[in-house]
């Protein structure tokens, strides 16, 4: 019998889809409690800040994995939304 190992890292493509949808979470309820006021888009600055902190974090511990990979998809996947999430907040 062969040995079967995976060589697809999903535990970092859910970490990063987890990552990314707490960002979001945490920048509606932001933008729902204090609508239209400056409290709210300093919440955003810093949740996006620590979001993309994360994400950051993930690509280093995978190992810098290349974009064509599982982990490598999923981390560019969960950044760009992160950061695409965060304009509306912060523009107004």
């Amino acid at each position: 019998m062969q040995d079967f190992r995976n060589r697809h890292d999903f535990r970092t493509l859910v970490l990063a889809f987890i990552v990314w949808a707490a960002h979001f979470t945490l920048l509606w309820v932001a933008s729902v409690t204090f609508p239209g006021e400056p409290a709210a888009r300093w919440l955003a600055l810093a949740f996006t800040t620590f979001a993309l902190g994360a994400l950051s974090w993930l690509f280093l511990r995978a190992g810098k994995p290349k974009l064509a990979s599982v982990a490598g998809l999923g981390l560019a996947i969960a950044t760009v939304g992160t950061i695409y999430d965060s304009i509306p907040p912060l523009i107004g």
